[in-house]
């Protein structure tokens, strides 16, 4: 029975490092590579799981999207947090739901003609070619999506090309999605790219940190 025990504690160890550190190290060696990706359409049910789910509506608060704004989703997967954002911008507002991938934007679609939004639009496209026109975004969300993304600096730019002035960008990053990359980190990104720090919320678990679109030269 000993042996069983230290046996199954070894291995809830082992398994737990591996989760928390070891397979951020890979993912850290294959960016290094260049090689990142987004979450496949097949593991989608993870983004969904009931103790994510729950978190959604902090996770907006922290967003603080407002009624009336035009909103850009950048990346939302299954579209765990579409439904929810939609619904905060109101019928005066409108969001945009952008994904690279065919299959995640038609699982958005069902959600949102499930929950009868008419304020919603959905597009497949990356992230360097976002089907906007320039400064037509009052905010711009990715949530741990920014890791997954090959040029950060590029799609940086290109969210700044649709974001008002003084618009808002956040992101939002959990220390258990295997790509997390730290405070400091996703703070030296966003400012290299035109943007100042307006608001930090969270701690190294997770956080969200709002950016605001600098005036060129201001940064």
């Amino acid at each position: 029975m000993k042996r069983l025990f230290w046996g199954l504690l070894m291995s809830l160890i082992f398994l737990t490092f591996f989760f928390t550190i070891g397979i951020k190290v890979l993912y850290r060696i294959a960016a290094l590579l260049g090689k990142t990706w987004p979450c496949p359409l097949a593991i989608a049910w993870v983004l969904e799981l009931p103790v994510r789910l729950r978190t959604v509506p902090r996770v907006l608060d922290e967003i603080g999207i407002q009624g009336g704004e035009r909103v850009l989703e950048l990346g939302p997967g299954p579209g765990a947090f579409t439904v929810d954002a939609s619904q905060r911008v109101g019928r005066d507002g409108q969001l945009i739901a952008v994904d690279i991938q065919p299959g995640m934007i038609a699982r958005v679609r069902q959600k949102l003609q499930e929950a009868h939004v008419s304020n919603t639009e959905t597009h497949v496209a990356d992230a360097y070619h976002l089907p906007l026109d320039n400064e037509s975004i009052d905010r711009a969300f990715l949530v741990t999506v920014l890791p997954e993304i090959p040029d950060r600096g590029r799609a940086l730019a290109e969210l700044r090309r649709v974001l008002k002035p003084n618009g808002i960008l956040s992101i939002t990053e959990d220390f258990m999605d295997p790509d997390y990359l730290f405070e400091f980190e996703t703070k030296n990104l966003v400012k290299r790219a035109g943007f100042t720090i307006e608001k930090l919320v969270g701690n190294v678990w997770h956080y969200t940190i709002h950016f605001r679109k600098a005036e060129k030269g201001s940064c």
